[in-house]
């Protein structure tokens, strides 16, 4: 069956497999092709756009996701948690006269909202989005890490400056990788040790600026070595030294040019495609899945099954349009549930909660709808009329739509994915949000080029990154961990560092071109008109082995 976009009007497919999972959850086929419905729920996760404002309550100074001027209260963590408010006291009835995202934009507009998404944390007052971890630093959207610095790993303990890198130690600067052990610079590597400037290397240890290397070590440049001759070669490498990394760079990017890649970066999958697809079985159109069954045009998914048209969330179970979750099952619709949620639809910040609609904030909570408690079987009834008056305004089956989401969209994921200038966002009456004016005070202090040679009084001195001039700082920790792996103090902000970081990944869409060896048709994230060589998998196989 093919639909085309009521937005980008770009055609699109929906296969028997999907009809029957809209059928299961009873829903309309979508409206909107897998980009355009990724970018507005992404509209509504903003992860690494954090202010200093007061606790609407406490006026504690307090960091947050959202900026003093939003039209709701936004609580500390400590007291959004206490239980000195009640979500269910903001309810109110439903009317029938008016549209239900109408009613609830106004329901936002008043329930408080916690500063920072976070749960079961110790010491990482600066995450967004971030559970069960202790003694992090600006991690947005990670789960289950420890003394980790920068991005967004999962499962992962010291690491520094990553991007979807999971179940890894001691690594620093890597993305969409796994398992792997003292790497840095690396990209879609996996089960790996010791590896540095290296891309889609795997089963290996010891390399150096190699690409697509399996079952391997020491080796320079795909040029094996013997061990005592590769050790030595490394040992004269001085990382410190800015030309030598530049050169490194420039002989690594050219051995990328010139090596086959694969079609899609992926590891141990049954029947998927998209890109950056780990250990995963039935998974169509999506990016960033790890351990995933019966997966749809979806995005950084992790041990989940039964997700279509869903993005960022970790354990989840037949979930339809749903963005930000952790355990949650059955649901639709929604935004940042997680804690044994089941049975939501349009709701959003819910906790252990189920069988609510259009809801904001609740914990542990049933049969609630905009915050107002019901009984069963009348709550039951009022949803079936909901659902049939939405149908009548063109709402039930859509996300909700970006001119509601508590963000700008310039805050949000989907700048960094689907970028906008002002003026066409202001155009389609989405929020946009300047930048505030900062006077940034110039670097004085000269960092030691050798990391040997840096003091420890580095961490009390103000830096001014040298592509956006934002002052930044280095943590204690960091400077230990830069210092064990040989590694300079980084002159870029995190910030701009995370936007170097995205840049080298392909884009969260696919084309249709031909396999560079064979000419088979092939749907890869390589665009048709990039220099690398893309082959197939049977191509890619033969080429490796």
């Amino acid at each position: 069956m093919k639909k085309i976009c009521t937005v980008s009007g770009k055609e699109f497919e929906i296969t028997e497999q999907d009809l029957k999972f809209y059928e299961k959850m009873e829903v309309p086929t979508p409206s909107l092709c897998p980009e355009e419905s990724l970018r507005r729920r992404l509209a509504f996760r903003n992860e690494r756009t954090l202010y200093h404002r007061n606790c609407t309550k406490t006026g504690k100074k307090i960091i947050s996701m959202y900026s003093e001027d939003k039209p709701f209260p936004v609580y500390d963590r400590d007291f959004w948690w206490s239980d000195n408010w009640e979500p269910k006291d903001f309810g109110r009835e439903f009317d029938f006269l008016r549209s239900f995202f109408e009613q609830f934009y106004e329901l936002q507009t008043v329930v408080p909202r916690m500063a920072l998404i976070e749960s079961h944390n110790e010491n990482c007052d600066f995450c967004n989005i971030v559970g069960y971890s202790q003694n992090c630093y600006l991690l947005f959207g990670s789960i289950n890490c420890e003394d980790c610095f920068y991005g967004n790993p999962y499962f992962c303990k010291n690491c520094i400056d990553s991007i979807s890198l999971q179940n890894s130690q001691f690594c620093y600067e890597c993305l969409d990788s796994e398992n792997l052990y003292e790497c840095i610079f690396c990209q879609n590597c996996a089960h790996s040790n010791h590896l540095k400037f290296c891309f889609d290397v795997k089963n290996s240890h010891d390399c150096f600026a190699c690409v697509g290397l399996r079952n391997t070590s020491f080796q320079i440049l795909n040029k094996p070595y013997k061990e005592t001759e590769y050790k030595k070669i490394i040992e004269e490498i001085n990382l410190g030294n800015p030309k030598t990394v530049n050169d490194i760079w420039e002989k690594f990017r050219n051995l990328k040019i010139e090596t086959p890649h694969k079609f899609m970066h992926e590891n141990q999958n049954e029947n998927v495609s998209g890109d950056v697809i780990f250990k995963s079985k039935n998974t169509k159109h999506s990016f960033q899945i790890e351990e995933s069954e019966d997966v749809s045009c979806s995005a950084q998914i992790v041990k989940s099954k039964d997700i279509f048209s869903s993005n960022n969330g970790e354990f989840g179970e037949l979930l339809y349009e749903f963005s930000g979750f952790f355990s949650v099952s059955n649901s639709k619709f929604s935004h940042w549930c997680w804690e044994s949620c089941s049975e939501l639809e349009y709701s959003s910040l819910c906790i252990k909660t189920k069988n609510c609609f259009g809801c904001i904030g609740l914990r542990n909570a049933e049969y609630c709808i905009l915050n107002k408690q019901y009984g069963k079987e009348e709550y039951f009834t009022l949803r079936k009329k909901i659902i049939k008056h939405m149908k009548s305004h063109g709402e039930w089956g859509e996300f909700f739509p970006i001119s509601i989401s508590p963000f700008a969209y310039n805050e949000t994921l989907a700048q960094e994915y689907y970028p906008m200038t002002k003026g066409d966002v202001l155009a389609k009456d989405w929020k946009w949000k300047d930048k505030d004016e900062k006077n940034y005070q110039p670097q004085i202090y000269q960092v030691p080029s050798a990391i040997t040679e840096v003091p420890d009084t580095l961490c009390d001195e103000i830096l001014a990154c040298e592509d956006c001039q934002k002052n930044y700082k280095i943590q204690k920790p960091e400077l230990v961990f830069y210092r064990k792996q040989n590694l300079p103090i980084p002159k870029s902000c995190p910030n701009c560092r995370h936007i170097k970081r995205m840049k080298l990944r392909n884009p969260r869409d696919l084309f249709e071109r031909v396999c560079d060896n064979c000419e088979e048709n092939i749907l890869t994230s390589f665009a048709p008109d990039r220099p690398e060589i893309v082959y197939c998998e049977k191509c890619y196989l033969e080429f490796i082995n």
